[in-house]
């Protein structure tokens, strides 16, 4: 705290999150899921780098 300023307010309001139930009727092999990086084939989002678009 400098200059005697807080960087948090002094009420926060308290938020809710929504985080809708997850389908589990699909699963990677263990093997899968470690390359992968999850076990979960709707979470396997891989990075293009291209900005959604495939190089």
């Amino acid at each position: 705290m400098e200059y005697g300023i807080s960087p948090l307010p002094e009420d926060p309001v308290v938020a809710m999150a929504y985080v809708p139930y997850q389908n589990c009727d699909k699963l990677f092999s263990a093997e899968q899921g470690v390359v992968m990086g999850t076990m979960f084939p709707i979470l396997n989002k891989p990075f293009t780098g291209c900005g959604g678009r495939k190089a």
